[in-house]
């Protein structure tokens, strides 16, 4: 069903204030109701309607929606309901095995799209099997109303389309908008939701695999002969020639070039507590000194370049100034 949201509708919509969801019926007025009919079905009183709906007058027409107060209507509070999910959305529970980029495959949707749908997740990696997600249809971003928001004020701080955002959510009526419903900003990116999960990720995998590929060479001492040293301060990854290699941590470039004690195409990376990854051996280097790097990112193509009997990385992992076995650390 398509949807028409009149610029009048809209503006309705924005300044109308946000009421809590679990004090009001809806009511849309029928051709021959009135205030005093309504009021009698309800079992209120007309001043309480008239209150409630901020009517100086009884007139009324017909497509009106009115608030029906519970608390007036049947002599207390009621519970609230959990949040109704935005329109086209649906709920999937994370069973043994699967992940984000799992999940997100199955629904081709991308990852970021997920965390847009739930950006209160607590990890990238390691959410626990059970865990309800919910899929949305497209990219975007769920808020939640808060108590005294406006849609006005969602719109202004994500600057937003108006009348996307109401025809994405299905809304018709000012009252549709209401403290603690679920809302879906199309094309919004979940930044800080990203942002934090990044943080999360970097502390829960402190180093990650630059690449996945075969060990050809441990971690100590070995007699490769060709000049090399008899100890081998890191381990050695083969894969195919010019496969995509990443930073193991986030951090900053403190070099990039050609090394002339055997790696050939080399990057070292500086991380926030000091430590450094380096990584040896690229066929091409995509990063420059200086350059700050997210976990994950791209940083070179893996080659033979230097001392080197094929494709491979070379990566060491130092901690404080000191060369450690690499497969101590990584996740």
């Amino acid at each position: 069903m398509q949807y028409r949201v009149a610029w009048t509708l809209v503006t309705v919509l924005l300044l109308a204030p946000v009421t809590y969801a679990g004090g009001y019926a809806l009511h849309t007025v029928k051709s021959g109701e009135s205030l005093g009919t309504i009021a009698n079905e309800y079992e209120l009183s007309v001043d309480a309607l008239m209150a409630a709906n901020d009517l100086r007058t009884v007139t009324i027409h017909p497509g009106d929606v009115l608030r029906v107060p519970y608390v007036e209507a049947v002599g207390g509070p009621v519970g609230e309901a959990a949040p109704r999910i935005p329109p086209g959305f649906t709920w999937h529970t994370l069973s043994p095995g699967e992940t984000l980029s799992s999940v997100a495959a199955g629904y081709g949707i991308s990852v970021d799209a997920l965390v847009g749908a739930n950006p209160t997740i607590s990890s990238l990696d390691h959410l626990p099997v059970g865990v309800d997600l919910l899929i949305p249809p497209r990219e975007g971003l769920v808020v939640t109303l808060e108590p005294g928001q406006s849609l006005a004020d969602v719109v202004s701080r994500y600057h937003v389309d108006p009348t996307e955002v109401a025809r994405a959510n299905h809304l018709r009526s000012p009252f549709d908008v209401q403290a603690g419903m679920m809302l879906f900003l199309p094309g919004v990116v979940p930044t800080k939701a990203l942002s934090r999960l990044r943080k999360v990720r970097a502390a829960e995998n402190r180093f990650i695999w630059p690449i996945h590929g075969r060990i050809t060479s441990p971690y100590g001492w070995r007699n490769l002969g060709m000049g090399t040293s008899p100890f081998h301060r890191g381990i050695d990854i083969a894969a195919p020639w010019g496969t995509p290699v990443h930073a193991s941590r986030s951090g900053v470039v403190i070099f990039a070039g050609w090394s002339n004690e055997g790696y050939g195409n080399l990057v070292r990376i500086r991380h926030s507590d000091g430590d450094e990854t380096w990584y040896g051996h690229f066929s091409t280097i995509l990063v420059h000194v200086g350059q700050y790097v997210e976990q994950g990112a791209v940083i070179g193509r893996e080659g033979s370049t230097g001392i080197s009997t094929g494709p491979h990385v070379h990566f060491e992992v130092h901690i404080h100034g000191r060369a450690v076995d690499p497969m101590t650390v990584l996740h």
